[in-house]
């Protein structure tokens, strides 16, 4: 009785699962989309996080401390963001495990904060004319980011508010 009420659970959660993939999935991760169509709308994505984290930043603080000059680097800045963050980003969470489990994960906005100035650094090698002032400016443009790249994502889902989790 235990074992099959046991399989029975485990069963309902495999469904469950699924049926969480199958609604909330982008329709553009699906299989049968190309794979440049999901690059080009992850980095359109990115390129509107950039825009509006320059817009806020520059807002929030004096003018200036956050900007893309030019088409070319609001086009490219994000395209070096992705790389370098594919990059560090594993091995800079690696490095700080004891400062993100004491901070309860917090301390991800730091490591997203070094990721976007080593991006500015990198944009310098290869003359991409993208500028950020500070520790702090990078802090608060790393969160707008991170908050608008979550936001579009979520709302292009096909069923972005969708119910709960469900048993059936």
């Amino acid at each position: 009785m235990c074992f099959a009420l046991w399989l029975t659970v485990r069963m309902l959660d495999r469904i469950v699962f699924v049926r969480y993939v199958e609604e909330t999935e982008p329709p553009w991760d699906r299989g049968d989309v190309p794979w440049i169509i999901r690059i080009a709308v992850r980095w359109a994505i990115t390129v509107l996080a950039f825009i509006i984290a320059e817009w806020f930043v520059n807002l929030v603080y004096d003018p200036d401390r956050f900007f893309l000059v030019g088409t070319e680097a609001t086009l490219l800045a994000p395209v070096i963001f992705v790389a370098v963050r594919a990059v560090l980003r594993p091995l800079l969470v690696f490095i700080t495990c004891p400062l993100q489990i004491i901070t309860l994960g917090l301390f991800i906005f730091v490591v997203n904060a070094l990721i976007l100035l080593f991006t500015e650094e990198v944009c310098d090698w290869f003359g991409v004319k993208f500028s950020i002032d500070g520790f702090w400016p990078a802090f608060v443009g790393a969160l707008v980011i991170s908050g608008v790249s979550f936001a579009i994502s979520r709302l292009l889902r096909r069923n972005p508010f969708g119910p709960g989790r469900r048993l059936l």
